[in-house]
């Protein structure tokens, strides 16, 4: 077990870049370890504000007794979420499958490695949270020591049950589509989040209202399994024990699944044909960007993790989008969202949430660093670099079609309050789509990386990803704080603000050149 212990202590300061920062005399390596480190720090900080704020918020209202609920429903959803994009595959194999069968370590241990090295980064994880909770909460929560060993207990419950719900619904899916001879990465994707967060999107469907504490107390685990009830909402050891009983099930099943049919479950996730997808990158001089296009949308159609992590923002706005199409609830077009410095009305909401959708993720952040040690094809090719790059920012353009048609209709016939103000929506949101898919793709092209061993080092990890990210973050804040100011000529601002970002980068892209960077 010790042996054990030390391998997946040197796998994690790899992950996290520590060992990339410590070892590493590479200028450029140590920048993106420094990178990375300060995008999980930053997240770590933002994560324990917000619990911070839960804790306040609640005990200013006398309903502290709602912090555990709400905090166990939190972590369990925002972990849950984060397991299926960062790929169920994970957990079964890897990069390094190979070479940890190879070690002198028991068969259960190789077999649920990457179990294991998930279950320990969530138990830090979850700790961290409710340890910041406890804190909070040391002098308000009557019978203080009975909590406190009921949060030890949960502490090791929801990264059981986050792991163990994930495998066992990604599975169902994944055997569900291969007895309908279904064979699409995106469909698989989407339906596993779908029936993940089903249960809260219910939830959020069925309350009157918007507020976090009426959604995430009711969609908490421990409501969810009957653990608790609204009549009985605290949360106590006993509680723990019965949650605990119901996870040791999922264990028992997930655990069998593991070690009996490992083989079975490598052979139900294999990636062959993500293989085949790279392998034929052949083309012709009829129709280049038909051809270039078909290329790229194979290539991403063969990674689910690739899929995954960014065909949702997509169907969000599609599926949100639709909502206010159907009227699904009329607190989409009545709710106004009142804080102690803000008013902001459900017109400028929907603004908010298209932009938002839009400018978070892009598949062009990753798309030439995707291509792996094939890039040597589209080196010796004659293709130019912008016919290159019209190809990987049309499948981005292609996702965000369908939600965004819908997201113009609602707002023409809903929020709209003249043809100008609806040509305006209309070009800022098109804009903002085309420099978010430009942008993302001439941040790859300055920081490519080609020599990669995981799919994650590029789709989450990557230099270009993280800066990407940072930017898109940045015109998003821009973007609220315009708006949230009621500023008059927000739109025409932000659509020349759009303009000029984009014209700027068509003349470097025009200037760079693939084989040189």
């Amino acid at each position: 077990m010790s042996k054990l212990i030390q391998l997946q202590k040197y796998i994690l300061a790899n992950d996290f870049q520590f060992s990339r920062l410590g070892l590493s005399t590479n200028q450029d390596d140590r920048k993106h370890a420094v990178l990375t480190l300060a995008g999980y720090c930053a997240a770590v900080v933002m994560a324990i504000g917000y619990i911070v704020y839960i804790a306040f918020d609640l005990y200013s209202n006398e309903e502290s007794t709602l912090f555990f609920p709400i905090l166990s429903s939190i972590l369990f959803w925002t972990l849950g979420f984060w397991t299926i994009l960062s790929g169920i595959k994970k957990m079964i194999v890897s990069s390094d499958t190979e070479f940890i069968f190879s070690l002198p370590i028991p068969l259960w241990q190789a077999k649920l490695f990457n179990v294991i090295k998930l279950l320990i980064l969530y138990l830090l994880i979850a700790a961290t949270a409710i340890f910041v909770g406890i804190l909070l909460h040391m002098f308000i929560i009557p019978d203080f020591w009975f909590v406190l060993l009921s949060s030890l207990l949960l502490v090791v419950i929801l990264p059981l049950l986050v792991i163990t719900t994930t495998f066992i619904i990604s599975l169902t899916v994944k055997t569900l589509l291969n007895f309908l001879t279904i064979h699409s990465n995106v469909i698989e994707a989407l339906l596993t989040i779908f029936l993940f967060l089903s249960p809260l999107l219910y939830i959020t469907y069925s309350t009157s209202s918007l507020d976090y504490k009426d959604i995430f107390s009711i969609s908490s685990p421990l409501y969810l399994f009957g653990i608790i009830s609204n009549s009985t909402p605290e949360f106590g050891f006993f509680n723990s024990v019965s949650l605990l009983t119901i996870t040791l099930v999922l264990v028992f099943i997930t655990g069998y699944l593991f070690t009996k049919r490992h083989a079975f479950l490598a052979a139900s996730y294999s990636t062959s044909s993500k293989r085949k997808a790279r392998d034929s990158s052949t083309f012709s001089s009829n129709s280049l960007f038909k051809n270039l296009f078909s290329k790229e949308l194979k290539l991403y159609l063969s990674s689910i993790t690739y899929v995954s992590n960014t065909v949702l923002t997509p169907a969000l706005l599609l599926m949100g989008s639709l909502a206010y199409l159907f009227n699904i609830s009329s607190l989409l077009y009545d709710y106004t969202l009142e804080l102690s410095f803000i008013t902001m009305s459900s017109k400028y909401i929907f603004i908010l949430f298209t932009t938002v959708c839009i400018l978070l993720t892009t598949t062009t952040s990753s798309s030439l660093s995707f291509e792996g040690q094939s890039i040597w094809i589209l080196l010796t090719s004659p293709l130019s670099l912008m016919e290159l790059a019209k190809a990987k920012m049309a499948l981005n353009v292609l996702l965000f079609v369908p939600g965004l048609a819908c997201a113009i209709l609602v707002y023409t016939q809903n929020f709209s309050s003249s043809l100008l103000d609806s040509l305006l929506f209309i070009s800022f949101t098109l804009t903002s789509l085309l420099l978010i898919s430009m942008l993302g793709f001439f941040v790859n092209l300055k920081f490519p990386n080609y020599n990669w061993s995981s799919e994650m080092e590029v789709i989450k990890q990557g230099k270009s990803t993280i800066i990407t990210a940072i930017i898109s973050s940045f015109l998003i804040s821009i973007t609220a704080i315009l708006i949230l100011l009621d500023f008059n000529f927000t739109f025409q601002l932000l659509l020349l603000v759009n303009v000029c970002i984009i014209i700027v980068l068509i003349y470097k892209l025009r200037e760079s050149s693939l084989l040189m960077e």
